[in-house]
């Protein structure tokens, strides 16, 4: 279950590009914030807030509580846009949201036993689905879903039907691989054209080196 976190934002006017390049510099990002039976609102928040949400929590997968003129609103991030130079925040959504009706969110799945099965099997953990869409009330949010792996041996999975449910039902296909143990063992590869004509032409180079040999022991 998530742990109450609190974002004080500050109501927002609707303000021009000079404004908001204005306030990005000084750390202040333009926000809203929507819902049923919620009329909608533009804010700012601190920038340094929202990097500490990325960075400590599953950011759109967490119930947080916004505070605006003092009043409290149960939210998830809906959506963080970030700057595609910089990668810092530029614009976040707040989605308000019904403490008694299920919404759904995606949280991250964190690996258990790793350091046993690369000791007992010499393997490699491929791990393709980091994160599962789940629908829960938003108290039953869970900060992450913990699978163990522990006991896999090469060639084993663990896929979406074998992860835990409690207070939540997950979303994506049962046999969905999320992790599993593969060989270090590289297949041959088998020769094609261009690999072939990359290939060196020393043996070649042998082959003429012999022949030159043979000839001149034969002359002699």
């Amino acid at each position: 279950m998530s742990q109450e976190i609190k974002i004080t934002a500050e109501p927002r006017q609707i303000t021009t590009k000079k404004v908001l390049k204005e306030n990005r510099k000084k750390g202040i990002l333009p926000a809203v914030a929507y819902g049923a039976k919620v009329k909608t609102m533009h804010l700012w928040v601190k920038e340094k807030i929202i990097e500490h949400l990325i960075k400590e929590t599953s950011a759109e997968g967490t119930l947080f509580y916004l505070v605006v003129d003092g009043k409290e609103y149960p939210v998830v991030i809906k959506e963080i846009q970030k700057d595609p130079l910089t990668d810092k925040p530029i614009h976040v959504d707040f989605h308000i949201v019904s403490l008694k009706e299920k919404i759904e969110v995606k949280v991250p799945i964190h690996l258990k036993g790793e350091e046993e099965v690369l000791k007992h099997t010499g393997g490699i953990i491929d791990f393709p689905l980091r994160e599962v869409r789940i629908k829960c009330l938003p108290k039953d949010i869970p900060t992450h879903i913990e699978v163990d792996i522990s006991q896999l041996k090469i060639g084993q999975a663990i896929t979406v039907k074998d992860l835990p449910q409690q207070n939540f039902t997950i979303l994506e296909p049962p046999d969905t691989i999320v992790v599993h143990v593969i060989s270090k063992k590289v297949e041959e590869v088998v020769p094609t054209q261009e690999t072939a004509a990359a290939t060196p032409q020393e043996p070649e180079v042998i082959a003429k080196g012999k022949k030159e040999k043979e000839g001149t022991a034969s002359s002699g």
